[in-house]
């Protein structure tokens, strides 16, 4: 037997074994390699079988199974061109990046709350296309919903709630107090308990304001505005019999020639026989201030482009503004001697009234970025104010008729009339978030001023002789001393606060 030097016997048998098992392994590796190889050409030979031109096609173009190469239907790139029977839609959204969305202005979103119909896109659905909704069929993108009341016609309507502060006014003491004891004259250091210089109004006044029209195209529309405050009500009332205080009504004493000063004793008591007569009573005053507007005009744009608008206005305004003071005082006679037991009363009622009416122009500018909308309206009423002044009281004592004419509210009932021309700025400024798609919160703040304005505390008149006021024994009454009337003084008033607004667009 011949030894193999390189490979001997007892290591060529273990060869062959391995040998075996390594083809094997090798013919199974190539068979999966070959089954591998099939599939992937199966898989290419689709986009093959299309052409090169389906291969750098859009994936909107592969439709069918997968290895449906024996498909009858024809793809999409062989079907007929067709015109679309809705034009194509465009979308803001479509022409910025998406780091944009939710920071810019693609159109005029309209001032919120200040009178103007919001403009926005539409997703163009009909009910008889879509079913009545906005899917995949009918925008490329989610469909922007309309976002102004009554889209379709153009119309709006805005509310806001007005915390509004009118100008304080001032008139004459109409009551003075001082201590148990001493006369309620301003010159025996008696206070003015109601009444006096800025004596009435700088409180909170709250009230509502209505804005609605209609937009007769994107340049023009018309529009009306309605605002009212709430009745501003100063009031007091007070009685006694004087041994805890002194209340009188001070006036200026023109019977006297020396110390004028002088009151009408309503609750008095000095406890000495020989000094003053003592009364027993009380008295009550109150005050009113009402205001409304109304106005009807028309917009007009002068300026307009991506999120920012400016209108001018023009049109009628109407200004109702009426004063009204009521006082009502009841004294008893309490000293012992002639004349106790007699009862004094005193009234006066005192309107003064105030009605615009005129014109209107200005102008509104409306600037607007992402869910944020600033609007500046600035404009002036030009008219004639007519104003009426009418009094009326009595005064009377018990035993007798009452005699027409008050205390401030002289001689018979009164009535007297102007009318002059008069003019109001006015500037709002706003500031709106649109919280939701549909809802939007506004806060901003109002000015109105009037230059000639009728009020009570401008016109009445302290002096007052006694002769007059109260009735003798015999029930007579001297002629009021009192000037001539010169005509009725007017000053201006205005009114400020804040307004705040919650908008509802559909």
């Amino acid at each position: 037997m011949q030894i193999n030097p390189v490979f001997p016997d007892y290591t060529r048998i273990l060869m062959k074994n391995n040998m075996k098992t390594k083809w094997k392994m090798l013919a199974l590796t190539a068979m999966l390699s070959a089954g591998t190889t099939t599939a992937n050409a199966a898989d290419n030979g689709y986009v093959g079988d299309l052409g090169e031109d389906a291969y750098y096609a859009e994936s909107s173009e592969y439709v069918g199974d997968l290895y449906n190469d024996d498909r009858a239907e024809p793809t999409a790139s062989q079907v007929p061109y067709e015109e679309s029977a809705e034009p194509a839609q465009y979308f803001p959204s479509e022409l910025e990046p998406v780091s944009f969305v939710g920071d810019s202005q693609p159109y005029y979103q309209g001032d919120v709350g200040s009178g103007i119909a919001m403009t926005s896109a539409s997703c163009g659905c009909q009910s008889g296309d879509c079913g009545g909704s906005c899917g995949n069929a009918c925008a490329p993108v989610a469909c922007t919903p309309s976002r102004r009341v009554a889209s379709k016609t153009g119309a709006w309507m805005t509310a806001e709630a007005l915390l509004w502060f009118p100008q304080v006014r001032s008139t004459i003491p109409l009551v003075s107090t001082n201590d148990a004891g001493v006369l309620p004259e301003l010159d025996q250091g008696a206070t003015t308990a109601f009444g006096g210089q800025d004596a009435f109004g700088g409180d909170l006044q709250a009230g509502f304001r209505l804005d609605g029209g209609v937009m007769l195209s994107e340049d023009f529309g018309m529009g009306g505005r309605f605002w009212m405050l709430g009745e501003a009500e100063d009031s007091y009332n007070a009685g006694g019999d004087g041994t805890t205080g002194s209340i009188g009504i001070p006036y200026f004493d023109s019977d006297l020639v020396a110390d004028q000063e002088n009151s009408l004793k309503i609750a008095f008591t000095d406890g000495n026989a020989a000094g003053e007569v003592d009364f027993q009573g009380d008295i009550s005053v109150n005050t009113t201030l009402e205001m409304y507007g109304a106005e009807g005009y028309g917009r007009f744009r002068l300026l307009g482009g991506k999120g920012y608008r400016s209108d001018l206005i023009g049109g009628f305004s109407h200004f109702g503004i009426e004063e009204n003071l009521t006082l009502a005082a009841t004294t008893t006679q309490t000293e012992v001697g002639a004349g106790q037991g007699d009862v004094y009363t005193f009234n006066d009622d005192i309107t003064a009234e105030n009605e615009f009416f005129g014109g209107q122009v200005g102008f509104l500018t409306t600037v607007g970025r992402g869910s944020w909308t600033l609007s500046a309206l600035t404009k002036v009423h030009l008219g004639n104010m007519d104003q009426t002044w009418t009094s009326r009281g009595s005064r009377g004592r018990s035993g007798f008729a009452d005699q027409p004419g008050g205390i401030f509210a002289n001689n018979a009932e009164q009535t007297i009339s102007e009318s002059n021309f008069s003019f109001a700025p006015e500037a709002n400024i706003k500031l709106a978030y649109k919280l939701r798609p549909h809802v939007s919160f506004s806060v901003g703040y109002s000015f109105i001023m009037w230059d000639d304005v009728l009020m009570i505390g401008d016109n009445l008149n302290r002096n007052i002789n006694t002769g007059y006021l109260v009735l003798d024994g015999a029930g007579a009454v001297e002629p009021a001393e009192r000037p001539q009337f010169d005509g009725l003084e007017t000053d201006s008033l205005f009114v400020h606060g804040v307004d705040l607004g919650c908008v509802i667009q559909f």
